[in-house]
């Protein structure tokens, strides 16, 4: 029996030394499209925030991935006042995109990623605009009365259907964004009978459980989101400026090249799951929001981010 049980040990001890010195997974390049509204070409409401939104990520995730050792490859697409184009022309591989954030520019961009992403990649795609309770975003119109409302599956679909490679992260910051959210009761949503459920048993009808490649971080639930003014009429929207604030973004700016180390990793790496907790901190210390309805604070507006993926989490960035 001592004999068994030193054999055993000995075996335990073999295995725990084989997993502490087994290589981690290579972390790759990172590439990020972002994609910010203002509406002021169409008859949407105006939003204040969603260019800060775009300019901001793309300054905080090229420095991130600087400081993870890794090439940045980012790529913001605004719709800024009335144009109806962008005068900027985005190089993605050999493929040349209008940055006007229209459904056909941002399809053509995700496209251009198939021959240069690979698996140890991170793709990122952020959304800061309009968005509606059927699963629709307001895209780039192409005319002042154009609401142009494109289905989020549309795009969730692209990243399946080029079969983008990599660890794919979709950030949604725009009402009801929920609804992009599979009814998982092992996952943060409580969002039911969404028709991206479809969407969801497609992308991982497996016999396997694999880790998903592909996220989804939300804003809110079945309900808006909220923008606020956070210094000298600076306005972002509230999940965004929790998650710049994760990214170690704060208001006042630093000096981008004082960034560190992102207040949100755990151990030496920054997660999904820890962004998500990061900022639902950030919204409950926030005066006059709450993640969580409550007959005590009726005053506040309720905002609750959400997260696919349940138990499960993913590596964005190692240290």
């Amino acid at each position: 029996m001592r004999k068994l049980i030193l054999l055993l040990l000995s075996l335990i001890l073999i295995l725990s030394s084989c997993e502490l010195f087994m290589d981690e997974p290579e972390m790759g390049d990172v590439y990020a499209i972002m994609v910010g509204l203002d509406y002021k070409n169409n008859s949407q409401d105006d939003l204040k925030g969603t260019l800060n939104d775009v300019d901001e990520l793309h300054i905080v995730f090229g420095k991130i991935a600087e400081i993870s050792n890794s090439d940045y490859f980012g790529y913001t697409f605004k719709q800024e006042g009335i144009a109806y184009t962008s005068v900027v022309n985005h190089s993605i591989g050999t493929t040349m995109v209008n940055a006007y954030p229209s459904i056909e520019n941002i399809e053509q961009a995700i496209k251009a990623l198939v021959n240069q992403t690979d698996d140890n990649d991170l793709i990122i795609f952020t959304y800061s605009g309009h968005g509606k309770d059927d699963g629709t975003i307001a895209l780039g119109a192409t005319s002042y009365s154009d609401t142009a409302l494109s289905p989020v599956q549309e795009i969730l679909d692209y990243f399946v259907d080029f079969d983008i490679k990599g660890r794919k992260l979709i950030i949604l910051d725009t009402c009801f964004s929920g609804l992009s959210l599979p009814d998982d009761p092992g996952s943060s949503n409580t969002v039911l009978g969404s028709s991206i459920d479809d969407w969801y048993a497609k992308y991982w009808d497996k016999t396997s459980y694999d880790l998903p490649d592909l996220f989804v971080l939300t804003a809110s639930g079945p309900t808006e989101s909220y923008e606020d003014n956070f210094i000298d009429d600076h306005w972002h929207g509230l999940f965004t400026a929790g998650l710049l604030k994760a990214l170690g973004w704060g208001h006042p700016h630093p000096n981008p090249d004082t960034l560190q180390i992102p207040p949100a990793v755990k151990g030496s790496v920054l997660t999904v799951d820890s962004l998500y907790g990061y900022i639902l901190d950030f919204i409950e210390e926030h005066p006059d929001f709450n993640p969580q309805w409550n007959i005590l604070k009726l005053n506040e507006k309720t905002q609750h981010p959400l997260v696919s993926g349940g138990a499960m989490d993913m590596v964005l960035f190692r240290f």
